[in-house]
């Protein structure tokens, strides 16, 4: 774990974070970093599905969380889905029926394996964005303000939001 927390100091200090810094300040460094918008999407998700989820887009980022979720846990939400992004892991394919199949309770077996193992933290990617995340957290100055924004066609999000949700998009 130490091995983990020091991986992750090392890359927010690659950032050019203050020792306490915003997260709409890691969120701007983020976005530099990957050289494209990130969308941070609160969302009111099912019981069964991920806290937090990030898809890559062909032009952006979306990170969704869970908007029921208290400001501390949403940031160590996000800042766990940063920590994939940081890390160059993969991301969820921006594949709709792939994502529908993942966050349904009963797991659909022709899901791929990369989507299954978003499920749980006992891999080790998983393990590392936890710790950026956490890292994150207990550097940051106040949980009070997450900057939230909308894609710029909202039809990308609306097609999310709903696979999320389990409902059919609506155009």
């Amino acid at each position: 774990m130490s091995h983990l927390r020091q991986q992750a100091t090392q890359l927010l200090a690659a950032l050019k974070l203050p020792s306490t810094f915003t997260f709409a300040q890691l969120h701007d460094r983020v976005e530099h970093r990957r050289g494209r918008q990130v969308h941070l999407i609160p969302r009111h998700l099912p019981a069964l599905a991920p806290h937090g989820l990030w898809v890559a887009g062909e032009l952006a980022d979306y990170v969704f969380y869970d908007a029921n979720a208290n400001k501390v846990r949403q940031s160590l939400i996000i800042g766990h889905e940063y920590g994939h992004m940081m890390f160059d892991d993969i991301a969820i394919p921006n594949d709709l029926e792939c994502l529908a199949a993942m966050l349904m309770p009963s797991v659909d077996p022709s899901v791929p394996e990369i989507a299954l193992a978003r499920l749980a933290y006992d891999e080790p990617i998983e393990r590392r964005a936890e710790v950026f995340g956490t890292v994150a957290v207990q550097r940051a100055e106040s949980w009070s303000t997450i900057p939230t924004s909308a894609p710029a066609d909202p039809r990308v999000s609306a097609r999310l939001v709903a696979t999320l949700e389990g409902r059919a998009a609506r155009w």
